[in-house]
Parts: structure tokens; C-alpha cells; sequence
């Protein structure tokens, strides 16, 4: 059975103390990889699944044993930040100590939630101080009979002093070099056109039986035009190019400009996780 999931972006963070904040069981801050979150004892919600989001932050699906997932959800954010979650029966949102989250549901026992700090890990190194900028000299008064300034040479490599003689007999100096003209600017970087549709980080994939793969990520939609339901091509590749399977994934709700998870499993008899060694996402359509 294909499962949607939506993810939630846009979030805005402002700048905090650097010390890590925890989070059942995890020290959420920039730059974390630890997923290892454990959902409080007496909970009626089940952690589906966990990944690293954007700068250390966490994304996870959870679905409710019994009652509304999102009551649920709201519960275990209040107890964490003090406050009940702002928005409405889909859409929550909370910010205190040094965390902000986003929740949304994305079927009747599911919901997606994003958590995150801008707190920095502890024994992180800090960040190198800003080079202070050197005020201008003040610009001397010209003067018409004062010649123009002359360039000193650099210094040239010093050599026996009977060398020195030698040449200076026999050799007349020299004469200055015109200096090299300068190099041509670089061209300007042409800057690659966005694709309609794109893959927002990695796509997880592990296997389900013997028939099915459980597949999960997010994908952005870059063009002006939403659609209830969108369907994409999801195809795997081993390392010498050769396509292992293929299958149709969907995406509900998934509007223009907006960012947003699936959860969906695929057909793909021998799949071994070890071969994967490159996936495509295309889109098939959309209602």
C-alpha cells in the first residue's frame, strides 16, 4: 500500500546560544547527525521514521496508536516548549527554548514534523573573528615642483662578490623589463537553468519483503502550477549505469513553488541496497 507524507519548510530561525538543545533523547543543534530521538514513555504516538534535515535539524513521521495524531503532536510539543502549537487542525507551530518546529498532517494517523535550532554543537569550533578593517591614510598634499613617485625594485639575490665583479666589467646593465600586461577577467559563470521538479537532498530506500522497497524523500515543484495528486518515475541504478527497477511513486497536494515529502514503496523483485548506486526521479503527471 503507497503512503504519502509531506514535509514542511520555510521555516525562519533567529540567531541563539551556542549550546545544543535536547530533545527526547537527542542534542539538537547545527550540524548534528544523531536521530536516535526516543518518544516519552505513555505517548500515544509511534516515531515511523527519522532523518537529518537542513543544518542538523530533524524530520520525522509519526502516526497516533488512538485519537487525533495532531493532538497528540501538540501535546509533545507543549510539554517540550511551554506553549500550545499556533495554527489550525492541519497546520501547527511552535517556538520556545531555543527550538522551533512545524507539524503537519498528512493522513488520518500521520503527521510530519520538523524540528530545529540554531544553537551551535557543543565543541564546535568557533567561528574565526572578522578581519578589522584599516582606515585610509590620509592623502598628502601635492605639490606642482614634488616628481612623481618611482617604484623601488625588489630586491635582487645576492651573489659572490668576484661574480659581482666579473659581471660588472664585462656587462652593461641591463635594461627594465616591461611589466606583464594584466590577465584577462575570468568570463562570468552561466548559471544553470532550475529544473521543473527536483529532488531536495537524498532519497532513502530499504527493503520491505522480498517484492516491495519502502522509498522516502522530498521533492520540490518549481513551476506555476499545483496539483492535487502528482506522479513521478522513480528509477534505481547500479554503479555501471544499468537501470534495476522502476515505479510510480505519488505526491498529494503539492503546489507551486512548495517543497514536500513522500513515503511510498515500489515494486523491485531482487533488490539488493548494496547495488543502488544512483537514483532519478521524473515526473509522470499530475491531476
Amino acid at each position: 500500500m503507497r503512503v504519502a507524507a509531506a514535509i514542511i519548510v520555510g521555516i525562519a530561525f533567529a540567531a541563539l546560544p551556542a549550546s545544543a538543545v535536547e530533545f527526547f533523547g537527542v542534542e539538537l543543534c547545527q550540524g548534528s547527525t544523531d536521530t536516535a530521538v526516543d518518544i516519552p514513555i505513555g505517548s500515544s504516538l509511534v516515531l515511523e521514521s527519522v532523518e537529518i534535515g537542513d543544518h542538523g535539524g530533524l524530520v520525522m513521521l509519526l502516526s497516533a496508536r488512538s485519537g487525533k495524531v495532531m493532538d497528540h503532536v501538540d501535546d509533545l510539543m507543549t510539554g517540550l516548549t511551554g506553549t500550545r502549537g499556533s495554527g489550525d487542525g492541519d497546520t501547527l507551530e511552535w517556538t520556545g527554548d531555543h527550538l522551533t518546529a512545524v507539524a503537519q498532517k498528512v493522513a488520518k494517523k500521520y503527521a510530519a514534523l520538523a524540528v530545529t535550532s540554531d544553537d551551535g554543537c557543543p565543541g564546535a569550533p568557533p567561528a574565526p573573528p572578522a578581519a578589522a578593517s584599516v582606515p585610509p591614510s590620509p592623502s598628502p598634499v601635492a605639490h606642482a615642483a614634488e616628481p612623481p613617485a618611482v617604484s623601488s625594485a625588489p630586491d635582487s639575490v645576492p651573489v659572490p662578490a668576484a661574480a659581482a665583479a666579473v659581471a660588472a666589467s664585462s656587462t652593461p646593465p641591463a635594461a627594465a623589463a616591461p611589466p606583464d600586461p594584466a590577465p584577462e577577467p575570468a568570463p562570468a559563470p552561466v548559471a544553470a537553468a532550475t529544473p521543473d521538479f527536483q529532488v531536495v537532498g537524498a532519497i532513502s530506500h530499504s527493503p520491505a519483503d522480498q517484492t516491495w522497497v519502502d522509498v522516502m524523500g522530498v521533492v520540490a515543484n518549481h513551476t506555476a502550477t499545483g496539483y492535487r495528486l502528482a506522479s513521478f518515475d522513480l528509477s534505481l541504478y547500479d554503479a555501471d549505469g544499468r537501470l534495476i527497477c522502476v515505479d510510480t511513486v505519488s505526491v498529494s497536494v503539492l503546489k507551486a513553488g512548495q517543497q514536500r515529502a513522500f513515503r511510498d514503496a515500489i515494486r523491485c523483485p531482487g533488490y539488493d541496497a548494496d547495488d543502488v548506486a544512483r537514483i532519478e526521479l521524473q515526473f509522470a503527471g499530475g491531476l
